[in-house]
């Protein structure tokens, strides 16, 4: 057999890529056989089907359908084997393999590695190897030695580009598969007498030296490539570099469905919410809902998720730890989850135009299920703050099962200082008869804040300063971190300090988060929609020592007939989340739109910016009584399926 050396060296890169896939793309399988071997046998059925029809003389184009047919028939029993009969697909096989194999291309394409097994991936990536295994032998029978060695070493490359980690030891490994296998052809090919020369001792000498210089060009060239790109993509952010992403985590409507940025930032963009609704939700607790026992629907605030890390314009996720559903322990970390009384819900969400690899739920999350197996196992958990993470984008008609535990913040224990006594504001509000406050206990049980520099790291920015020195302003005189929440908010929320609009022209905004709080001529000065307030608040409570975090998410829905709950693209929204030491994260809504309230500040039974010992609001900028700039809005059916 010719092409000794190249046939390993062939073998061994698709080996190469197989590795890569187990070690980065997929998980394991959880029945049947494991996909590993599923696509090894692919591999070897292609190029023994190949070799074979070779063998026998048949023509290339008769070896080409041989092995269509039969891949066609290997993709129908992996996908949908309960409608084939025997190997034959039968009626209902197509429909069937279609819908699975379209799935699949939706977790190729957004799924964030390593994803679930779905047969229909199994199948794609089959297909592949089938065809890996078809050009080794067909390239090596047609004497093709580079097309053999070379098409698993691509394949590679788009393995390496789907996984979005560090490659570690994988860019040298494949560095020296490229280098073999280049070696193994050469060495082949003048084996066989197809680089010796007929005459010339320096002519000779040229030759011998080609096949070395290109081999050593082509590593050279590889490596530089490969190294640089791991160096440049950790200097790009997040949220891109690219001037056609949008600039406001708030997306919009897009060929029927609806998506949102995992960023929050002070650069304000167009925003273009709709009326579209983009999930529906039923919603149960067991003291039941709109009863003083109970959470009313209009407190329900939904999340995707939470973000720690402020660049200096964008709020972010950061590095957030991320656990695989068959690994996890806790759905939120216990060192960050709520310490005071709480109330459990269930949520039975069905998503409609939402696509989004984060599940809208409320707060954290206790548990998931869901009746698609796809579903059920193909997300994973965001430890801090028990956000849920799907494989791919989800998809109108997907149903899932959340429950949740919903803090109820206590105004006793939030109110008291840590020796047990009353603070300021509220031992005001005692005095004047505005608050009851139950007798003095013991003080209150403070709770540490695990990588807690975390929650309260600011980057190095001269105009920052300039902000810290506002925020120490607002606060000042203030004991407790629950009265400097509470006067932040108040600051942003006072009528006529700022003014709500999402009706702001892109491109006409103010560039940093201290021209947009201190300077009067910059662009949309103290005009903004809430992704610029939370920004603003989350950076002040930081820069007063409090640890802080930005919610994605919306906003409470509208209660159906049949007693669901609908969220619309109109309802997404950012809020703040402040590390209260006796009892957890609170939430603190800054942005000044009447239309919703967080349960926080509504439940101070008296108006608390008057106890607040803080400087005097600066003078008013607009109309208090038109604080609010919204598009409005253009009532459209709802595409709701019916309750089930």
């Amino acid at each position: 057999m010719g092409y000794r050396l190249t046939w390993i060296a062939g073998t061994s890169a698709i080996l190469f890529t197989l590795a890569r896939a187990h070690d980065r793309l997929l998980r394991s399988s959880v029945e049947g056989l494991p996909w590993e071997l599923v696509l090894l046998a692919a591999a070897i059925l292609g190029a023994a089907l190949t070799w074979g029809g070779l063998a026998y003389r048949l023509r290339t184009t008769t070896v080409v359908v041989l092995n269509v047919v039969t891949m066609f028939l290997v993709t129908v029993r992996i996908v949908v084997p309960q409608t084939t009969w025997i190997v034959f697909p039968t009626g209902s096989s197509f429909g069937e393999l279609r819908a699975e194999l379209e799935f699949a291309r939706a977790v190729i394409r957004t799924g964030v590695a390593p994803v679930i097994p779905l047969a229909g991936i199994v199948a794609i990536l089959a297909l592949l190897y089938w065809v890996l295994g078809f050009l080794l032998s067909w390239g090596l029978m047609r004497g093709r030695p580079y097309v053999a060695v070379l098409a698993p070493l691509v394949v590679y490359l788009q393995f390496a580009t789907m996984d979005r980690r560090p490659s570690g030891g994988w860019t040298f490994a494949f560095l020296v598969i490229v280098g073999v296998s280049l070696l193994a052809v050469a060495y082949d090919k003048r084996r066989e007498g197809t680089g010796m020369l007929t005459s010339g001792v320096t002519h000779l000498a040229l030759t011998r030296s080609l096949p070395s210089l290109a081999v050593v060009t082509l590593i050279a060239t590889l490596g530089i490539a490969v190294l640089s790109t791991n160096f440049l993509a950790g200097l790009v952010p997040r949220s891109g570099v690219l001037a056609w992403r949008a600039q406001s985590g708030l997306g919009g409507e897009y060929y029927g469905s609806v998506a949102y940025n995992p960023f929050v930032g002070i650069q304000q963009g167009l925003v273009s919410q709709t009326n579209v609704p983009i999930f529906v939700a039923e919603v149960e607790t067991s003291e039941g809902l709109g009863s003083e026992s109970g959470v009313a629907l209009d407190e329900l605030y939904w999340r995707l998720l939470t973000l720690d890390t402020f660049s200096g314009e964008q709020w972010t996720a950061g590095d957030p730890e991320i656990v695989e559903n068959e690994d996890i322990e806790y759905f939120e970390d216990p060192a960050q989850a709520f310490r005071g009384p709480s109330k459990t819900v269930a949520q039975h969400i069905t998503v409609l135009a939402l696509q989004s690899e984060w599940l809208p739920s409320v707060y954290a999350t206790r548990d998931l299920s869901a009746p698609n197996t796809a579903v059920d196992k193909g997300y994973r958990v965001k430890t801090d703050d028990g956000s849920l993470r799907f494989d791919a984008l989800t998809y109108r008609g997907m149903t899932y099962s959340v429950l949740s535990e919903i803090p109820q913040p206590d105004l006793d224990v939030l109110s008291r200082r840590a020796d047990g006594s009353l603070s300021a504001a509220f031992g005001g509000a005692v005095e004047n008869g505005e608050y009851e406050a139950p007798p003095a206990t013991e003080p209150p049980v403070l709770h540490e804040l695990s990588d807690p520099e975390r929650y309260l790291a600011l980057p190095e920015d001269d105009d920052l300063d300039d902000v810290a020195n506002l925020a120490t302003d607002r606060v000042a005189g203030l004991e407790t971190d629950f009265e400097k929440g509470l006067a932040l908010e108040a600051y942003f929320t006072t009528p006529g300090n700022f003014r709500y609009s999402d009706s702001i022209d892109p491109g006409h905004t103010a560039t940093s988060l201290a021209a947009w709080l201190l300077e009067e001529d910059s662009p949309n000065y103290h005009l903004g929609y809430c992704e610029q307030f939370s920004t603003a608040m989350a950076v002040m409570a930081r820069q007063v020592g409090i640890p802080s975090r930005v919610v994605l998410g919306f906003t409470p829905g509208t209660t159906l007939d049949d007693g669901r709950v609908v969220i619309r693209d109109r309802n997404a929204h950012a809020w703040v989340e402040l590390w209260m030491p006796a009892q957890g994260w609170i939430p603190f809504d800054p942005t000044p739109r009447g239309n919703f309230v967080i349960p926080t500040l509504d439940g101070v039974p008296f108006d608390i910016a008057t106890y607040l010992e803080v400087p005097e609001p600066e003078p008013v900028i607009f109309d208090p009584d038109d604080p609010v700039i919204v598009r409005p809005q253009i009532d459209e059916p709802l595409d709701i399926p019916e309750r089930v």
